[in-house]
């Protein structure tokens, strides 16, 4: 077997963990987990409502803030405006706490009213379904997309499988492997004193090892018969207190998403998710627009939301047994 590969330049596996000990600045206004985050793209916000109401995304900060203020203003400058996608919600999340189904979470997609004001009561419809399985050694999210309300031709599945223990979450999306790698236990991470949680985005290499491996493609569960370094020694591996810890040959070759979440004493009291636009062409892309989210980046946020989401009830869980 050959030496592995080196691992990507933003996973920053060669900066000495001990360079850590102190707390580093805060870079601006957000904590420093996100300074590798693309220059160009969307800094979507995923505000916390009440426990059982779910989350309210949008495409930034600024929008959430123009949301709250556009409700006691609604002149034609307003309502021109959120008609532009601007200064109204992306998503709510929905969450679903009947311990008798495997709904997980519901994305209601909102849209500009091209005919009257913004209504989020009314201007929504269903974009994605999650359901969640468990299984030994990993559990599965099912997410079933309507992009297009007035057809179902549109329609497409994902199905990501999420380890037990290793830090890795993985499924397929356009042919290709996507990897979400939770680094929250690394020790330079802890040392941030900034976030709660953090995640980083890639897409595999072809050939690189992933939980797909063992997938037929078409159910909710993995194949154990097949070879898969993930999913062999699964009890042995559930003892070893270094399995949580991200390693190199993990990521892929760039990093295309960051998901974060502030602790409460921070400035942002909200989770976050940095979209990476750089290819995008198009120089004239208004971010602070709903209408600038293509597809691809609709789908990272579904898939961030749902980790969020998992991160929010292990913690609530640990709450509930202090």
């Amino acid at each position: 077997m050959g030496k592995p590969e080196a691992p990507p330049a933003y996973t920053n596996t060669t900066i000495p963990e001990t360079e850590y000990t102190q707390r580093p600045p805060v870079v601006g206004d957000e904590p420093v987990y996100f300074e590798d985050a693309a220059p160009r793209g969307w800094s979507v916000t995923i505000n916390n409502r009440l426990w059982t109401d779910g989350f309210r995304i949008f495409v930034s900060k600024d929008a959430a803030e123009k949301f709250d203020a556009f409700k006691n203003n609604q002149n034609m400058h307003v309502v021109d405006l959120q008609r532009k996608g601007i200064g109204i919600p992306l998503f709510k999340a929905v969450n679903h706490i009947n311990p008798v189904t495997t709904k997980f979470l519901t994305f209601r997609r909102y849209v500009p009213n091209q005919t009257g004001k913004f209504d989020i009561d009314k201007d929504f419809y269903i974009y994605c379904q999650v359901r969640k399985k468990y299984h030994v050694g990993y559990n599965t999210y099912v997410f079933d997309f309507t992009p297009d309300s007035l057809s179902s031709k549109a329609n497409f599945q994902i199905v990501m499988f999420a380890h037990s223990t290793l830090p890795i979450c993985d499924y397929v999306y356009k042919g290709e492997v996507h990897r979400w790698i939770d680094e929250s236990y690394r020790t330079k991470f802890k040392t941030y004193f900034q976030v709660k949680f953090g995640y980083k985005h890639s897409i595999l290499r072809r050939g690189q090892p992933s939980l797909v491996d063992s997938w037929d493609g078409r159910t909710d569960k993995l194949d154990k018969e097949k070879t898969n370094p993930y999913l062999k020694s699964l009890f042995k591996m559930k003892l070893n207190p270094k399995a949580r810890l991200p390693k190199p040959e993990y990521y892929g070759e760039r990093c295309t998403a960051i998901l974060g979440e502030a602790e409460s004493y921070f400035k942002l009291g909200y989770g976050e998710v940095k979209i990476d636009d750089l290819y995008n062409p198009d120089p004239n892309v208004d971010y602070e627009s709903v209408l600038s989210m293509h597809q691809d980046a609709l789908v990272l946020v579904c898939v961030a939301t749902v980790l969020k989401r998992q991160k929010d009830i292990e913690e609530d869980a640990r709450r509930s047994s202090q």
